[in-house]
């Protein structure tokens, strides 16, 4: 499972018809978006200490990919 590990990480689930995705977030939901994609054999939690130094106005969103953490 990839629970957050670092304070100021929030975890959330999104449900849609075809797909439970697990998602980390950090920052001001009304900020600059990024999105962290991660790659092979990883999971979204691979970001998390980069999404904790962006600037405090970004909006950071990593999801897990299909079949990697707890998606």
């Amino acid at each position: 499972m990839s629970a957050p590990t670092l304070p100021g990480i929030q975890s959330h689930t999104i449900q849609t018809k075809r797909l439970k995705m697990h998602v980390l977030q950090h920052g001001p939901a009304d900020g600059t978006p990024v999105v962290f994609i991660h790659g092979n054999f990883s999971a979204a939690t691979f970001w998390e200490e980069m999404m904790l130094a962006m600037p405090e106005d970004y909006f950071c969103i990593a999801p897990d990919l299909r079949g990697y953490g707890d998606t």
